[in-house]
């Protein structure tokens, strides 16, 4: 595997935190394309000591990326930041889910679509989450995109959460606790069972 795409439902949804435990536990070094909003993802993962690659664009407003290039007065260019990853394999990590638009033409599914990357999709079990997991899902199959499945992060106990396992391929889960360890919390989680064999 020449790398994964860490993608989510939704903003907020643990995605930083799960890339963090995937780039730890595989060793793979992490990058985020674009950034919007501070502290950004790429100075977390440097705290936690994993390799980071420096974004192609990054802005300070906490919005989608074509709002945050706005403000500042910017326009991304789209084929420099649809150009081929800078190395491989990499732990890519997306910004917000699917459909956040990235320039006027263009959402950051479709940067997805042209680097045909396997996704993993990131889901936190709140209310209405269902809704967007199917979205979500359907949004990549539409694609033809291949998907490795989804990652339950946060999960505290709640009734809903055993739908979640019975109706999609659940690759790992991470309780709703601070992150400490990444490495040990990749093989905690069954990320390592079911993604090592996929990585070699």
């Amino acid at each position: 595997m020449a790398g994964l795409i860490v993608t989510g439902i939704h903003t907020d949804v643990g995605k930083t935190r799960v890339a963090a435990v995937l780039a730890a536990g595989l060793g793979w070094p992490y990058w985020k394309p674009v950034q919007t909003g501070q502290p950004t993802d790429s100075e977390y993962m440097q705290s936690l000591g994993l390799p980071t690659l420096p974004e192609r664009y990054r802005f300070a407003l906490p919005a989608a990326p074509l709002v945050a290039a706005q403000a500042e007065g910017r326009e991304v260019d789209w084929a420099y930041l649809s150009a081929p990853p800078p190395a491989n394999p990499l732990v890519i990590e997306g910004a917000g889910g699917l459909y956040v638009p990235v320039t006027e033409q263009h959402f950051l599914l479709d940067l997805f679509a042209q680097w045909k990357l396997p996704l993993l999709l990131v889901v936190r079990p709140y209310l209405g989450a269902m809704n967007h997991t199917w979205l979500s899902i359907e949004a990549i199959q539409r694609r033809g995109l291949p998907f490795l499945g989804i990652v339950l992060n946060g999960t505290t106990g709640d009734p809903s959460e055993a739908y979640f396992r019975r109706a999609f391929p659940v690759l790992g889960e991470l309780p709703w606790a601070p992150l400490h360890d990444p490495k040990t919390a990749f093989h905690q989680s069954g990320l390592a069972a079911n993604l090592l064999n996929l990585a070699t």
